[in-house]
């Protein structure tokens, strides 16, 4: 730091202060007033050590860089050099050689990479990508306005960790996966030399929620409460299709062919661009008579959690458990309800009616059995009795 002082030969102080390369220097203010002299002595000081900066780069290898080679060489000799270690002090280097290029950092980039998803990614996928993006900002926190290139393995392993306290394992999964893409997308762009997530390894998946399906009788007493004319197709179409509530809510009148409903099914990449040819049933049939564009255009409205959650009043209302006991134990198997377990029903009354298995993949557009299975739910009982499985009565549709 800069200090001031007084000679007898001048009224004016002077400032003694050492430039970049740590030579002493004293110089004159010119100026009476000690407030003033303190300003100026550090300007001095400050000009001085980027006079001596710009000159070592325009003459070479600047000191700092100097200083890293030699620390590196050392570190070599002594055999403690390890390849982490030559990486940082690669970075160092560079930042001393390139002090005013802090890089990008994790909230621009990944606000970039979803920018670009918009475009080509369905809206419920994309919204999920923003979930995880949202959710990594938030435990990278001053990190994430920092260069990319600082977010360490550690970094990852705590945001999965955060992850996990409020997520289930196949939820945590999926958001730290979009959060590996967004780094790899920004390794193969040159912005870092190596993806701090990908070594981090995925978690278990025992947590993840059993799905159960609902009995014939439920389903006639959840629609029964039912007053809106749209919901009781979506629920007919969702049960005798066993389509997605995604897929369900993109139909239009173009996709119901003859006596069948045909579409693309866009959930998960090995599923895109797949046809599916469902027949429809009587009831069915009799909703869809005479309507013509989207078939859902108020649903379709709303957010996927407000859908979610209008089912499960109107389950609540017909008094249809959302969970139920599998197996007694401590803790119990618990499986629950939703209206994605229309999807599991369409399977499950199938299997139990003794559908084949291929059949039921192709209606369902499952690829392997190991999906598949996970939709079939067996009751003893029905098992044994094929003959008396439950048939759903066709609602009134003439009171919505």
């Amino acid at each position: 730091m800069a200090t001031l002082y007084k000679t007898t030969q001048s009224r004016f102080w002077f400032a003694r202060y050492h430039d970049g390369t740590g030579k002493r220097v004293s110089r004159s203010t010119k100026t009476e007033s000690k407030r003033e002299a303190k300003v100026i002595a550090a300007g001095f000081e400050s000009e001085a050590r980027k006079e001596t900066a710009k000159a070592e780069r325009d003459n070479g290898i600047p000191v700092m860089i100097k200083r890293t080679v030699e620390m590196a060489a050392l570190e070599l000799q002594q055999g403690t050099l390890t390849l982490q270690r030559g990486e940082e002090l690669i970075r160092q280097m560079y930042q001393a050689a390139r002090p005013d290029d802090t890089g990008t950092n994790f909230r621009r980039f990944s606000g970039e990479w979803l920018d670009a998803k918009e475009k080509t990614t369905e809206a419920t996928t994309w919204r999920s990508y923003c979930d995880a993006v949202k959710t990594a900002t938030a435990s990278l926190g001053k990190k994430a306005e920092g260069p990319l290139r600082e977010i360490s393995v550690g970094d990852m392993e705590r945001l999965q960790t955060e992850l996990g306290r409020k997520r289930r394992g196949k939820t945590v999964n999926y958001y730290f996966s979009v959060i590996r893409r967004i780094l790899e997308s920004a390794v193969q762009k040159d912005f870092i030399t190596k993806n701090p997530a990908k070594p981090v390894a995925s978690v278990g998946q025992g947590d993840s929620r059993k799905r159960a399906p609902f009995t014939a009788a439920e389903v006639e007493r959840i629609l029964a409460h039912v007053t809106d004319a749209e919901w009781v197709g979506l629920i007919l179409l969702a049960v005798y299709s066993g389509l997605r509530c995604g897929d369900l809510l993109r139909l239009t009148s173009d996709n119901v062919v003859e006596n069948k409903l045909q579409i693309q099914a866009h959930k998960g990449a090995k599923k895109s661009g797949d046809v599916l040819e469902i027949p429809l049933t009587a009831e069915c049939s009799a909703w869809l008579e005479g309507r013509a564009g989207d078939l859902f255009p108020e649903i379709k409205k709303r957010k996927p959690t407000a859908v979610s959650s209008r089912f499960k009043s109107f389950m609540k209302k017909a008094k249809v458990a959302n969970t139920v006991v599998l197996a007694a134990g401590d803790p119990p198997v618990v499986a629950f309800r939703s209206f994605h377990s229309l999807r599991h029903s369409f399977s499950s009354w199938m299997a139990e009616a003794g559908v084949p298995s291929e059949v039921r993949r192709r209606l369902t557009g499952h690829r392997s059995d190991s999906v598949h299975a996970r939709y079939t739910h067996y009751d003893k009982a029905l098992v044994a009795a094929v003959d008396s499985l439950p048939r759903l009565r066709t609602p009134d549709l003439g009171r919505v």
